[in-house]
């Protein structure tokens, strides 16, 4: 074995290592971004770890089926299920095989669906190079076997994306479209509220009624919704930031603020009209998701009634 394979395994262990920490509540996100940057061939190793990772989790009741029944074994996702001589024994790998070869051979007009319904984050490698980070009680539907085109059908995602001058990449939330050429920006949509965050790079976004798209720099965000846009600084720590257990926000409707809420609390959160137009700006600690609302609430001075699975949050009486 050449010193180059081993340094290749080493990076693959590596990879593993972090595609599992960064499921965790208390994932190292700093640490996994430098990291990342630290040589080239990092983002290759947990790219195709992640796609992986996609692959089993999108086909594990096919693979199932495929399993002989004296060479079953679980497949089912699990924080701890990286070990990379048990993924790639014979039947699971031969499985995989053959279901990941079929949306090849596709027409590149056929979507594919990514949906998170559990309650932690999902990492997704694409084919583009691009990676994507759905929060809970997300979708992205992606298009074209190059992953030319993305939409966020529900939630938040955060979208890392790698340079490449000659790639055209399109993301879509609701009637909005974002035009990108290598950055890193979240993407929020919820309730007919609409909010980017960029990171690093730059992005350009067309909405309904503008003449030309709207150029959004690191450090800015662009809010949309039943009013005008709007465009202002943020801090670059804001954005993305539920991927480190935090929601923050800066001038966000109270809407898409609930919105959040309830996809980690997992109850309906009803915004009353007495406070439909109230902004916020600050941070909440996600955690359960059971202390939410009432962080809110203490925040913002405003009233909170509980209904069965679902909560009214509206002026103090």
């Amino acid at each position: 074995m050449t010193a180059r394979s081993e340094m290749d395994e080493r990076m693959l262990d590596q990879a593993i290592a972090w595609q599992a920490a960064l499921e965790q509540d208390d994932a190292d996100w700093d640490g996994y971004l430098a990291w990342l940057e630290a040589d080239p061939r990092h983002r290759d190793a947990f790219d195709s770890i992640a796609l992986v990772d996609s692959a089993i989790a999108d086909h594990r009741d096919e693979i199932k089926t495929l399993l002989a029944p004296d060479r079953e074994m679980p497949i089912n996702p699990l924080p701890n299920r990286w070990r990379p001589r048990l993924l790639w024994s014979g039947a699971i790998a031969a499985s995989l095989a053959m279901l990941v070869a079929v949306p090849m051979l596709r027409s590149n007009a056929d979507p594919v669906v990514y949906d998170n319904g559990g309650t932690a984050n999902r990492s997704l490698a694409l084919a583009n190079g691009t990676s994507v980070i759905l929060a809970p009680s997300s979708r992205i539907i992606v298009t074209g076997r190059d992953a030319a085109a993305i939409e966020l059908a529900r939630g938040e995602a955060y979208f890392d994306v790698r340079h490449d001058p000659g790639r055209t990449l399109a993301v879509s939330a609701g009637s909005y479209r974002i035009s990108d050429i290598g950055t890193r920006f979240s993407v929020n949509l919820a309730r007919g509220t609409f909010r980017v965050g960029v990171a690093e790079g730059v992005i350009s976004v067309e909405a309904p009624g503008i003449a030309r798209p709207v150029r959004i720099d690191a450090g800015h965000q662009l809010v949309g919704g039943s009013g005008a846009l709007t465009l202002a600084p943020v801090d670059v720590a804001q954005i993305g930031s539920w991927r480190r257990g935090r929601l923050s926000y800066t001038d966000a409707p109270l809407a898409l603020v609930a919105a959040d809420i309830s996809r980690y609390s997992g109850k309906a959160i009803i915004v009353d009209p007495s406070v439909e137009k109230k902004h916020f700006s600050g941070s909440l600690v996600i955690g359960d998701g059971s202390k939410l609302v009432d962080d809110l609430a203490g925040v913002m001075g405003i009233d909170t009634q509980s209904t069965g699975d679902a909560v009214r949050i509206g002026a103090v009486r």
